[in-house]
């Protein structure tokens, strides 16, 4: 009987590797001719080396032919399942020690008054944070510095906050001066702040855009804090005339624990304490991983899925051409499905602004992972709530853009193959709930285990595997904080808790991918009406 179910069970494995493979073999050819019909000089060897595409497609094939004649057809699953996981983490860590940032030539033309900043920002929270902020771009100097707000109230706060700003830089009192030890500084950096009149940073953006006379823009958030050298580390990779847009290594700081509050236990004290730290901590672990991801793909073909917005360099010529302003205006989804679409889409920036220079205009993004070139930002200050519905933003932007990226434009599969594989599909498919458990599953009632007088030890090794996997891309914070690991990974692991609810929250946003707000953006009350 068992080998009835057995032998039924692989006939339906081979077949459905079979359709898949079949599949998979159709898109392949359907891309080679997409791609001689779409580019002007096509190449015979670029047509060729398409079908390692089907790579996967063919091992999933062969490893459920094996597994129908095999005595242990889960070990063979295993096997296969190890490799469809950790194939990506493979490539991007070799490729990480494989990386160079772009290195300022003796003749390097470009300065720092080549430069314009636009800060899109909704203006009413004028923090600290705030401050740090423009007194760190001051710092670097740029020809301009664009404040572009969503109501007036926003603008009218702004400009009252800076006056105390540059007079404490030109006393050398900021903040920002005093954690970097820097001199007094003298501020030539021209000043405008304007409103755009709505909640909307691509209208926000390109308001700046348009007051633009320099020939680089830099965008940043709110809450960012550029290293006094930043532009010396960022703009050397504008030497290669064929790059259009440039990423910046992002940091986050960790911050204090809030004071104690005296009407509440010492136990409560701590526990809100450790869960402030534990936001702070997945705040930061989701940048870095970014920071990861991003070097690893500029190192393999070049292909960075996506620029962060956060801080961002691009040509101005790029961003002022009205057929870009048009799009980037009125981008929407589903356009084949539903008549004028879903949209237009206010977040998503970024990732549009990097899918029109790598497809539209064929020039090349480059990922800046240098000291220098480090942007510092703020998460978990507020004890996750805005987190929380930064990670829907984010999962959404996700769902929405990598489709977009493989099957309408579709010119990252020849551009960009590695990328396909290590970035834009593993996005999408994803999900540490639905693969971890699948995995030990099957180990654990495989033939190789069960005859095993060591399984207890098997099923250890294989756990202890998946979890360091995951480590791998958190390592520059945990080397920089070795307390964070021991209280939220090892003994204690609350962070696997956060890692398989956020599958739950991937898996959801996958389903509502159409909803576009902005989730975990601060808005004024009155900018929010606008919005919506």
């Amino acid at each position: 009987m068992a080998t009835t179910q057995a032998n039924s069970l692989g006939g339906w494995t081979v077949t459905f590797a079979t359709t898949v493979f079949w599949a998979m073999l159709s898109w392949t050819m359907f891309l080679v001719i997409d791609y001689r019909k779409r580019t002007e000089k096509p190449c015979l060897m670029t047509s060729i080396l398409l079908f390692v595409h089907l790579w996967l497609a063919c091992l999933f094939l062969a490893a459920a032919k094996v597994a129908e004649n095999h005595s242990d057809s889960l070990l063979v699953w295993l096997c296969f399942q190890l490799v469809f996981r950790y194939y990506k983490t493979l490539v991007l860590t070799y490729f990480n020690f494989r990386y160079k940032p772009s290195v300022a030539s003796a003749n390097f033309a470009l300065r720092s008054t080549d430069v314009s900043v636009i800060v899109p920002t909704v203006g009413t929270d004028v923090s600290a944070t705030f401050k740090e902020m423009v007194s760190s771009i001051l710092w670097n100097n740029p020809k301009r510095l664009i404040f572009s707000t969503t109501t007036e109230h926003a603008k009218k706060s702004v400009e009252e906050v800076l006056p105390g700003i540059l007079a404490n830089l030109k006393l050398g009192e900021s903040a920002y001066q005093t954690q970097w030890k820097l001199p007094s500084l003298e501020v030539y950096t021209e000043i405008s702040v304007v409103s755009a009149q709505v909640a909307s940073k691509r209208e926000q953006f390109i308001q700046g855009v348009n007051m633009v006379s320099t020939s680089i823009i830099a965008s940043a958030d709110d809450t960012v804090s550029w290293h006094p050298n930043f532009f010396s580390g960022a703009l050397p990779a504008f030497a290669d005339s064929l790059v259009g847009f440039v990423g910046t290594h992002k940091w986050v700081k960790r911050l204090p624990c809030p004071p104690t509050d005296s009407s509440l236990s010492w136990f409560t004290n701590q526990w809100n304490n450790y869960c402030f730290r534990f936001w702070n901590l997945v705040g930061a672990l989701y940048l870095i991983r970014h920071n990861f991801e991003a070097r690893g793909s500029d190192a393999t073909d070049g292909g960075i899925f996506c620029v962060s917005g956060r801080t961002h360099l691009v040509r101005s010529d790029i961003v002022q051409d009205q057929a870009f302003q048009d799009e980037f205006l009125d981008e929407r989804i589903l356009n084949s499905l539903i008549e004028g679409g879903i949209g237009p889409i206010n977040a998503d920036d970024d990732n549009f602004l990097t899918r029109w220079v790598f497809y539209k205009k064929n020039m090349k993004v480059k990922f800046q992972d240098s000291e220098e070139a480090t942007i510092t930002t703020v998460l978990g200050k507020d004890g996750g709530k805005r987190f929380k519905d930064q990670c829907l933003r984010w999962s959404r932007t996700t769902m929405r853009q990598n489709p977009q990226v493989l099957f309408i434009d579709r010119t990252a599969w020849w551009m960009h193959p590695i990328t396909v594989w290590t970035t834009y599909l593993p996005w999408l498919y994803n999900a540490a709930l639905i693969w971890d458990p699948l995995m030990v599953g099957t180990l654990y009632f495989s033939k190789f285990n069960q005859d095993s007088k060591h399984r207890f030890t098997l099923m250890a090794i294989l756990i202890g595997f998946i979890w360091a996997t995951k480590l791998i891309k958190a390592a520059p914070w945990f080397l920089k904080h070795p307390l964070d690991f021991f209280l939220f990974v090892f003994p204690f692991p609350v962070f696997a808790i956060f890692v398989y609810g956020h599958s739950i929250l991937k898996i959801w946003t996958a389903f509502t991918f159409w909803d576009l707000a902005w989730t975990g953006r601060k808005l004024p009350t009155d900018a929010k009406a606008k919005e919506e």
